[in-house]
């Protein structure tokens, strides 16, 4: 069972994504009721509180600000996340991290939820892109990070059933360079005039690989070199 913890631009797109694929999904959101109108219109999504969602769900996606996750959602619903997996998908602002002490948005979160398995993956990807990929949209990479193999495997499984590319960036320490990426690849999107519509791809060159395009593999082992590519 998949939680999805808020319901805008991103958390939705999330779980229009997760129920098209066939995931039960617990949906919750803020006061504007967001989570209830998403899971009207989702097969197999139900809305709930916070509390409940994270007494339910074994696997969280947290779809928040840095700053709402680690001072509302946590003191909230932290001490009800004991072994759980929490996938962070958010990219800080510079203010997130002035004066913390950290180096990524990911070991805030890790530090705010202790008792979790925190894992990073998706920030590199927009809610415009995850709405062209239901509809047929090309696929792209998602590095993930965390310290824990089980936890990242999982969270690998869950993407790789969804249709990504899906690639093992490291411990949660390395969270800072995907978090990066994502900034590039906004940048990127500027300079070109395609906005949020820039994506990131892997191309992985193994012996067996050497002139195929990349395939998509739960957490593969080793990459020897990287592509980026512009989805229009």
């Amino acid at each position: 069972m998949l939680g999805v913890i808020g319901c805008g631009s991103m958390g939705a797109a999330l779980a229009e994504l997760f129920a098209a694929r066939g995931f039960p999904l617990y949906l919750a959101g803020g006061r504007r009721r967001t989570a209830q109108t998403l899971a009207a219109r989702l097969p197999c999504a139900v809305a709930a509180s916070p509390e409940a969602v994270a007494s339910a769900a074994q696997v969280l996606v947290l779809a928040t600000p840095v700053h709402v996750s680690r001072t509302e959602i946590a003191p909230g619903i932290g001490h009800r996340l004991g072994g759980k997996v929490l996938l962070d998908v958010s990219n800080p602002a510079t203010a997130d991290l002035h004066g913390t002490g950290y180096h990524s948005a990911a070991e805030l979160i890790a530090d705010a939820f202790p008792k979790s398995s925190v894992v990073k993956g998706l920030n590199c990807v927009s809610a415009r892109q995850i709405r062209a990929f239901i509809h047929g949209g090309p696929p792209f990479t998602v590095p993930v990070t965390g310290d824990e193999p089980e936890a990242k495997r999982c969270v690998a499984r869950i993407l790789d059933r969804s249709g990504f590319d899906v690639a093992d960036a490291g411990p949660l320490s390395n969270s800072r360079w995907i978090e990066g990426l994502t900034e590039l690849l906004r940048r990127i999107g500027q300079e070109e005039g395609l906005g949020d519509a820039v994506g990131f791809r892997l191309l992985r060159l193994g012996r067996e690989h050497t002139h195929s395009e990349p395939r998509g593999h739960p957490l593969p082992g080793s990459t020897s070199a990287s592509r980026k590519e512009n989805w229009k």
